[in-house]
């Protein structure tokens, strides 16, 4: 991996606070310019794996004997490409080396939370505001839309950042995050959860409709309105606290779940669909139970029930697939070529001492056959992502798992110690010190301090976010990360250029002057000459501490 140096004066002169102009209309066009040609990225880029959310990857995933390769003192929604594992955790986004999980940098707190978005050139987040930031940790610029909700995981496609906030669709321009078009359905607000694109659509649900809009300008499609279910109270599925339902799709299909039970019903019941991307045809509906959906290949479609995780035959909606174990909750699944990899509780109530399978709590990898090729313990129900035949598991703390054969090739590469978010024998370090200190200049003594003294990040999501407990890739479990807001004072929430203080600092006195994208040569030299000013002043040793 090559190593990236962070440049503080660099990396804040190009900050600029984008909101954009609102349209009104339910599709509208930007400024006129076309959206950016946006080149895909190659791993696990988004939430699910990619634009349509299908967490069934092509690739292979560790083989048994599996390890634990690197471990990370923080977790969050993970996203992995081109060697590099992005999330976010406590308001900072993190990018690792794939390889040994040093870092290669970090962000100040920008409120970031839910899975990253990463294309070639830049990583998106959501949170308290929509982030760019360039690939080398440099922020670019953020918008809110004017919403005091925080934004769920984007989705990227063709040149567009698509978010769901305060129950609008919002396609902004991947170069400066300015509003290209938006979808505000009058008869009912968008559930706030990442949309899916599949076949030159956006797919989003209501509790009453399904939205096809085209990804080109956000016209209609086709909407259904027509959820699966045979009562008064069949809708589509919302995101709750358990477990997320945005919709999953390839460039044929999109599949999306439905609720059959009374709105207070302590377990859900339902099904999921499969809808023709094209026309909107209702193609298969599960066998009643499941209502949230998953990976979808050629043969099968998986859904979750709020405790388990089910296989259908794509043609018949059969149940095809199953656990072997009677579980409490299945939070997260990735398919791939003959396996199935989940994270989940067994439920212990269900067994006997002696018969209780083992781990109770962590990363199972099924056959096709639903037996159990390997397993590894955690301490909470981590979300998972799956690149260059590495299992990432992120819960408070991430994990590497790889096969034994894998890393056993690896170790003849240098000498093992303890660095940042590294335990035991697996650091790849071999100083004991700091796992950034290669990237981040004289800050070793004060990484480390952080990795050894510093509290564990118990990561959770904002109010509103998709980063609950469930789906793939977005796994988050417990209350708001600390910071995780990112709403500042002096933003009215509908001026999405805010005052400048979004971005974190040390304290109010060192706050960087404010200015937008369209404040011009003006606004770029008083940044650089107050970022002059103020390392003048400061000393880099200061610099060098605030940009750990």
């Amino acid at each position: 991996m090559v190593e990236r140096e962070r440049r503080r004066v660099l990396q804040y002169a190009g900050l600029a606070i984008a909101g954009g102009s609102l349209t009104t209309s339910a599709a509208a066009a930007g400024e006129g310019d076309e959206p950016a040609s946006i080149g895909e990225a190659a791993g696990w880029s988004s939430v699910g794996g990619n634009p349509g959310n299908n967490a069934a990857i092509p690739e292979s995933g560790p083989e048994a004997p599996v390890t634990v390769a690197w471990e990370y003192d923080h977790g969050g929604p993970t996203a992995v490409v081109d060697g590099t594992v992005y999330l976010t955790t406590g308001g900072e986004v993190h990018a690792l080396d794939a390889a040994d999980g040093s870092v290669e940098w970090k962000t100040d707190d920008i409120g970031a939370s839910g899975t990253p978005a990463v294309t070639d050139e830049a990583v998106y987040v959501g949170g308290g505001r929509l982030a760019k930031i360039e690939r080398d940790g440099t922020l670019c610029c953020q918008a809110n839309f004017g919403s005091d909700e925080a934004i769920p995981s984007p989705v990227v496609a063709d040149g567009l950042v698509l978010v769901v906030t305060d129950g609008t669709l919002y396609a902004a321009d991947a170069r400066d995050l300015t509003v290209q078009w938006r979808f505000d359905p009058a008869d009912g607000t968008l559930y706030e959860q990442p949309v899916a694109v599949g076949g030159g659509a956006v797919f989003a649900t209501s509790e009453s409709r399904l939205f096809a809009r085209e990804l080109a300008d956000g016209s209609e499609r086709w909407t259904d309105d027509d959820p699966a279910g045979t009562d008064e109270y069949s809708r589509f599925t919302a995101p709750t606290d358990r477990q997320v339902s945005h919709p999953v799709a390839t460039d044929d299909v999109v599949v999306v779940g439905s609720v059959d039970s009374t709105p207070d019903a302590v377990w859900w019941n339902g099904y999921t669909s499969i809808y023709g991307a094209e026309t909107g045809v209702k193609h298969t509906n599960s066998e009643r139970a499941p209502t949230t959906p998953g990976p979808i290949t050629d043969e099968q479609f998986f859904a979750r029930t709020m405790h388990d995780l089910y296989g259908f035959d794509r043609e018949t909606g059969g149940k095809s697939w199953e656990t072997p174990y009677n579980m409490y909750h299945v939070s997260s699944a990735v398919v791939t070529d003959g396996i199935v990899y989940a994270s989940a509780t067994i439920n212990g109530d269900a067994y006997g001492p002696e018969d209780m399978p083992e781990p109770e709590t962590g990363v199972y990898a099924f056959d096709e056959n639903g037996e159990v090729a390997w397993a590894i313990g955690t301490d909470e129900r981590p979300t998972l992502a799956l690149a260059d035949g590495t299992i990432y598991a992120s819960g408070e703390t991430l994990r590497a798992i790889r096969s034994e054969a894998d890393e056993a090739g690896d170790e003849s590469d240098g000498d093992e110690s303890d660095g940042e978010g590294d335990t035991g024998d697996d650091d790849p370090e071999g100083d004991g010190g700091d796992a950034e200190d290669s990237s981040e200049g004289a800050n070793g003594d004060e990484e480390a301090a952080e990795s050894d003294d510093g509290p564990t990040n118990e990561t959770g999501q904002n109010s509103g976010s998709d980063d609950v407990d469930g789906g793939n890739g977005t796994n988050e479990e417990g209350s708001a990360s600390e910071g995780s807001t990112g709403t500042t004072d002096g933003s009215n929430g509908d001026d999405a250029s805010g005052d400048g203080n979004d971005t974190a600092t040390e304290d109010d006195g060192d706050g960087m002057p404010g200015f937008t994208a369209g404040a011009g040569i003006a606004g770029g030299a008083l940044s650089v000459e107050w970022l002059r000013r103020r390392e003048t002043d400061e000393g880099s040793e200061a610099a060098d501490e605030r940009n750990s």
